[in-house]
């Protein structure tokens, strides 16, 4: 964070440090931080980080990036459901998983 800070780049994000650094950012009020670490989020949403992106968002209240990444899951159900991941978040927070797939029943 602090190098950020000093030189306003990001070089070489990798996914947890994005995930961390979104974290510290939201904490510390550092919003041009915040947003480039949603941007790589977004980026690299995949099956196996997708619901540790949704359960950030939603901790965090960042409507874009939640909304983005329920429509992943929705676009990809069918492996998402059936993963382990998708169990922990269901064990994590039922209403945000039950929130997503209602989104598929919505017109």
């Amino acid at each position: 964070m602090l190098l950020y800070m000093y030189t306003d780049s990001l070089e070489e994000l990798q996914w947890e440090t994005a995930s961390e650094l979104y974290v510290a950012a939201e904490k510390y009020q550092i919003m041009t931080l915040k947003d480039k670490c949603s941007s790589f989020l977004k980026t690299n949403l995949s099956l196996t980080n997708a619901c540790e992106v949704l359960l950030l968002a939603d901790l965090h209240q960042n409507k874009e990036l939640k909304s983005t990444v329920q429509d992943f899951i929705l676009e990809n159900d069918k492996i998402i459901i059936n993963s382990s991941e998708w169990k922990l978040l269901m064990q994590a927070n039922v209403n945000l998983a039950a929130e997503t797939m209602l989104l598929r029943f919505k017109e």
